[in-house]
């Protein structure tokens, strides 16, 4: 588009006599014809139509990009010489000569006149390319190409002044070889999405472990039920620090996603046996240790979307002190003499204790088809849970028991058990299996088939009492 004005002053300029041919000197006209040359083909273009940027006024040329348009045609003659120029008086060739003596135009005809010969010598040798044709190629470049052009080592080479930013980026490799803790996390991640998968494909998975020695036996069986993904995660770890055997159980029930759940699998039990105080304060070190992890996991996640979070119950034995603690609404029963003895107590918002708890942070529990913290979380304390985090803590119940002759085992759950077995019935299942393993895939089925809508996982641990040494169990069948 013309502006009317531009147009006025065309008319003008055309209806107005010639103006006098001035003698210029051979000095001057060497001079100017250099600066028309480092214009280029745009010379030819100064009296031709309009075109973009014929009038500053206007305000509409690019001047990188124009000025780039019209040193490419300079530069990729016939043959690789220079078209030949006119010197045109007038109105367009003082604009011609302004913005060629122009020392910004200058510093960019000279920076572009050194890429395209370069390349033109590398990519065509003696060919021969018409200014027109120069024209299309520069015409169809991307600003990308742009972009790595300007900071192409090629052009530093020539000495242009890119300056210490743009010469330490062209010296940069496109690829960076990934550090070995890249490469390890990268890993790990593979190998939980294929536990991911293989969950959720199989729907299904059993197993069992026991010491060398028999003083115990344990099995675990883990089902998806009805539910679309597995939620459910546990852990059984063994060790020996200071000459006594350790022994640990755990089951995370997440919720909201398994992102929770999985991250304590893989690093709660670890965090615990790296307190100082693991064995001269069991009992403080697991109620610093559920507080650390779940802060270290609220900072893994601070940069996603995503507000899951998971439930643990979990059972730690130390020689024959047995520590079983709880957070959210999965649950550990013993069995004593053949009595059933709940260890945890499932943390509800209905429960009185922890509603006043809730309301003296500031939170509200309403019905919403239970019981749940500002009608939304079904439990009052859990890992993760960003957005509840000051009403749902993850400070756990920790009871304490001597693992004598009078125990028998101990079970273990997500409440996609509890739900609808109550802790007798469990008892009484597991007494009717003497393997543990059986025993636990007794537990899910008689849940499933008792209407468990969740996922539903369990660990059963067998006490055997007329066997002692001091070996850990050593896992055998199929592990998670």
């Amino acid at each position: 588009m013309v502006h009317d004005g531009a147009v006025k002053e065309q008319q003008v300029s055309a209806s107005s006599p010639p103006a006098e041919v001035v003698p210029v000197p051979v000095e001057e006209q060497s001079e100017s014809a250099a600066l028309a040359a480092g214009a280029g083909a745009a010379g030819e273009e100064a009296v031709g139509p309009s075109r973009p940027g014929s009038d500053k006024r206007l305000g509409v040329r690019h001047p990188v990009k124009y000025h780039r348009f019209r040193a490419r045609g300079k530069a990729m003659g016939p043959g690789g010489a220079q078209p030949p120029v006119e010197v045109v008086e007038g109105e367009g060739a003082g604009e011609v000569e302004e913005e060629a003596s122009s020392p910004e135009r200058e510093v960019l005809a000279g920076f572009v006149e050194v890429e395209s010969v370069e390349m033109e010598v590398e990519e065509g040798g003696d060919m021969e390319v018409s200014p027109a044709a120069a024209v299309a190629v520069v015409e169809s470049q991307s600003a990308e190409e742009e972009e790595e052009e300007v900071l192409s080592p090629a052009l530093v080479e020539e000495g242009v002044n890119l300056g210490a930013a743009a010469v330490a980026a062209a010296a940069v490799p496109a690829l960076e070889v990934p550090r070995d803790q890249d490469q390890e996390k990268e890993r790990k991640e593979k190998e939980r999405q294929r536990e991911r998968e293989r969950a959720d494909e199989v729907g299904y998975m059993s197993g069992g472990c026991k010491s060398d020695d028999g003083s115990l036996s344990c099995g675990y069986s883990s089902f998806r039920g009805k539910r679309a993904s597995m939620e459910d995660f546990f852990d059984i770890k063994s060790s020996k620090i200071d000459d006594k055997k350790i022994n640990l159980f755990g089951i995370f029930d997440g919720h909201g996603g398994s992102r929770a759940a999985e991250y304590l699998k893989e690093h709660l039990f670890e965090n615990l046996m790296k307190h100082p105080e693991f064995m001269t304060d069991t009992k403080l070190a697991i109620s610093e240790t559920y507080k650390k992890t779940d802060s270290e996991f609220l900072d893994s996640e601070v940069n996603t979307h995503r507000d899951d979070g998971s439930t643990a119950s979990t059972a730690v034995l130390v020689g024959n002190h047995l520590y079983v603690a709880n957070v959210g609404d999965s649950r550990a029963v013993i069995s004593k003499s053949g009595k059933a003895i709940a260890l945890s107590d499932d943390h509800k918002p209905n429960r009185s204790d922890e509603r006043k708890r809730i309301e003296s942070a500031g939170g509200i529990v309403m019905w919403a088809g239970t019981w749940r913290v500002g009608g939304v979380l079904a439990m009052s304390r859990a890992f993760g849970n960003r957005l509840l985090k000051q009403f749902v803590v993850a400070e756990p119940e920790i009871q304490e028991q001597e693992i004598d002759d009078e125990a028998d085992f101990l079970i273990l759950a997500s409440d996609g058990l509890w739900d609808v077995v109550p802790n007798e019935d469990a008892v009484s299942l597991v007494k009717m299996e003497e393997d543990p393993e059986a025993a636990a895939r007794k537990l899910t089925e008689t849940a499933f088939g008792r209407g468990s809508g969740d996922n539903i996982t369990c660990v059963v641990v067998k006490f055997q009492h007329d066997r002692t040494g001091s070996d850990s169990p050593s896992p055998s069948g199929d592990k998670s």
